[in-house]
């Protein structure tokens, strides 16, 4: 599975190597509402290079399989690309032989859990995870604030703390609400188009949020930290994923 989200990485990064770095400036940023506007200058991008790729580290990661499942603590490794619209994760479980790879690319998604990287333990290549796939990556548009500026998103304005994001890729469209809390910092995406998965081939629209809850300062820009994931199932919260970033190292060459 290593193996396999190294060769993702790869072909995903030699793709972003052709864009030309730019940078956040008044000027750039312009057409976006005035709420991401401030966020932008809140977190300190104005004047450093918008990210067309990053590595995100984590230096703690969880994982819940169900509501009722203990916790497992997790190896992870990240990388994002802008152009295109990429994202893949590899995870490896500390407390048993099983590591997965997740993956979007080119309106494709992929969830591939192996146990002692021979045995699936699960595969899934459905519509419904590619949408589900590409929602996972529009709500760390604010941890990879590139994306922000994308021909494919659409930015509608809610009310002071609020605006809704419209995405387009690959013949998927899927739409969210991204909130703002008094000062302007990004607090919490919400969505209604990604899918929780009842079974073997069974899926159902559920409201997904993703929260961040702290942020830290690196080279002098203030970038997420605390995050954790949430399904809003008729039964209650489920939360199934925390995490602390320790760093996102922006547009990598190798």
């Amino acid at each position: 599975m290593k193996k396999t989200y190294l060769k993702d990485r790869a072909a995903l990064l030699e793709r972003s190597k052709a864009q030309t770095v730019e940078y956040f400036t008044e000027e750039r940023i312009r057409p976006l509402p005035e709420t991401l506007k401030r966020y932008l200058r809140i977190c300190g991008y104005l004047g450093t290079a918008v990210p067309f790729n990053a590595d995100v580290y984590w230096t703690e990661s969880w994982l819940r399989m169900a509501p009722k499942k203990d916790w497992t603590r997790l190896e992870t490794l990240q990388f994002n690309s802008v152009h295109p619209i990429g994202r893949v994760a590899y995870m490896k479980f500390a407390s048993m032989p099983v590591a997965a790879r997740d993956l979007y690319r080119d309106g494709y998604g992929e969830v591939n859990g192996k146990l002692l990287n021979l045995f699936n333990v699960i595969f899934d290549n459905s519509k419904e995870t590619a949408q589900s796939a590409l929602i996972t990556a529009f709500c760390e548009f604010m941890f990879i604030p590139g994306y922000l500026l994308l021909e494919n998103v659409t930015w509608h304005p809610l009310h002071e703390h609020a605006v809704v994001g419209q995405l387009r890729d690959n013949g998927i469209e899927v739409s969210g609400v991204f909130h703002f809390d008094g000062s302007g910092l990004f607090t919490r995406f919400e969505t209604d188009d990604r899918y929780y998965a009842l079974g073997k081939k069974a899926y159902k629209k559920v409201k997904f949020s993703a929260l961040v809850e702290g942020y830290k300062m690196q080279k002098g820009v203030q970038i997420c930290e605390k995050v954790k994931i949430v399904w809003h199932l008729p039964e209650g919260d489920f939360e199934y994923y925390k995490g602390v970033i320790d760093r996102i190292e922006i547009n990598v060459t190798q």
